[in-house]
């Protein structure tokens, strides 16, 4: 593989590693309490988007190098793109359960990353045929969207201390 596509993969992999960490990071620094609270006129919380950026992950990364989503089931009617509505859901899974994944997929995205370098450096422009963008610029977007979604969490976070210190 040439030295270009290598130092990409390992850019790729040092990306998913910081962005990752941030999202356990606030996760693990809610309190339970704050994991599934919105302010009012929102419905997004600390967890769901802590469970949309596996889903995001799955679909733009996972699936288009396995052909298959890694997730549990029905994940997606919970976290995805089109879930039903947060205010309607309440089987939530745990925290640590969500902790735990996010854990488990970043390992496995760094191990497809070195599996499928090749694949990855060759098809940048490919479109994936389950998510409608190239691979390369899926996975950018994925983690891109995983920042932003921490974003989200970390002023949902703050909020909740500013409630509990009013």
């Amino acid at each position: 593989m040439p030295e270009g596509a290598q130092q990409a993969i390992v850019a790729l992999a040092e990306l998913a590693g910081q962005v990752r960490r941030g999202t356990l990071d606030l996760l693990g620094a809610a309190e339970p309490g704050w994991l599934t609270w919105s302010p009012p006129g929102t419905s997004n919380h600390i967890l769901w988007h802590a469970g949309h950026a596996l889903w995001v992950q799955d679909v733009l990364t996972i699936q288009p190098l396995t052909g298959q989503s890694e997730l549990p089931r029905d994940w997606a009617r919970r976290f995805g793109q089109h879930c039903q509505p947060v205010a309607t859901t309440t089987d939530w899974p745990p925290a640590a359960e969500v902790a735990s994944l996010l854990a488990a997929q970043l390992a496995r995205l760094r191990q497809l990353l070195a599996e499928h370098a090749e694949t990855i450096a060759a098809g940048a422009h490919e479109v994936s045929s389950n998510s409608g963008w190239p691979l390369l610029a899926g996975m950018v977007h994925a983690w891109h969207d995983e920042a932003r979604h921490q974003g989200e969490m970390y002023l949902l976070y703050k909020l909740c201390r500013a409630r509990e210190n009013g």
